[in-house]
């Protein structure tokens, strides 16, 4: 009876102090697997990141100029066409009619050689001329690039957000704005992380800034008159202009629902709690046993 008693005194004051040091356990663990946890979902925003500025990058360095190489082929290729109907036809023409001996026929060729070179010249030239590719723009292919990688991450968004885009997609919504002018008024910031509340929950964001750090930018969005005109007729000439070298003009944005972050610890929080409670039934087992043979061997 004396043992019992002592065992049942010793267990009204270890078992709380047992589950309290298990809710404590569990609360500095689920604390440190979601900071682990948003610490993977930014590091992977980082490398979805640098995989969007490659794409931005290997747009500028190899698209456009490829793009621009062959348009100029195009062109060359249309002034040769020009030439050839314009001058080395009516030229060919008359050699060969000078080279007729008779002048009756002379003349009855020249009447025909200057319809026909009226013919070609009045015919319409339906030749093709330039064109403007949304795919030559570094804004457009990261992010159709980064939309691919939503297949795989469905939870991750990515936005190039501009204060004054080209393509209305792009323009800043409110907060993004802020994040935006973070960057013009503190130019040694090189990048932002927060959160926001949205409609489907807290969201964590992470941003850096889009200079005008490559002059190629300044050929479509300095002026309308430097533009493409082909540019101009699908976007118009009201936004997209003024950009001026080196200036902080939108920022790449990724933004992912923070509950990605609390299911992956919430799975690992399940499977560690589960063995934690193993543990402590563990300890509480063998803490009776100690007791109960401590009580045993005072008696005696």
């Amino acid at each position: 009876m004396h043992t019992s008693k002592a065992l049942l005194f010793f267990n009204l004051v270890f078992t709380p102090i047992l589950v309290l040091s298990y809710c404590v356990a569990g609360y500095i663990i689920r604390e440190q697997l979601r900071a682990t946890a948003e610490r993977e979902v930014l590091e992977n925003s980082r490398v979805m990141m640098e995989t969007a500025r490659a794409s931005r990058l290997y747009t500028t360095k190899q698209i456009i100029p490829l793009i621009d190489h062959e348009q100029s082929r195009v062109n060359k290729a249309n002034n040769g066409v020009f030439e050839i109907l314009d001058s080395q036809l009516p030229a060919a023409i008359q050699k060969a009619i000078d080279a007729i001996p008779h002048a009756k026929e002379k003349q009855l060729f020249g009447s025909a050689r200057q319809q026909i070179v009226d013919g070609v010249r009045q015919a319409p030239r339906d030749l093709p001329g330039p064109e403007f590719f949304p795919q030559s723009i570094p804004f457009y292919a990261s992010t159709e690039t980064f939309n691919y990688f939503r297949n795989e991450y469905p939870g991750y968004s990515y936005k190039e957000a501009a204060l004054n885009p080209t393509n209305p997609r792009d323009r800043t919504a409110d907060w993004e704005a802020d994040v935006v002018n973070i960057f013009r008024n503190q130019p040694a910031k090189k990048e932002v992380v927060g959160h926001r509340e949205t409609p489907e929950g807290t969201s964590l964001y992470f941003c850096v800034p889009i200079p005008v750090d490559d002059e190629s930018c300044l050929n479509c969005h300095s002026t309308p008159e430097k533009a493409p005109v082909e540019m101009e007729k699908l976007y118009g000439t009201t936004n997209g202009f003024g950009w001026k070298a080196n200036e902080v003009i939108g920022a790449q944005i990724i933004s992912v629902p923070e509950k990605l972050a609390d299911e992956s610890a919430g799975n690992t929080l399940k499977t560690m709690m589960i063995w934690l409670a193993a543990v402590f039934g563990v300890i509480f087992l063998g803490a009776n046993l100690g007791a109960a043979l401590f009580c045993v061997r005072s008696r005696s």
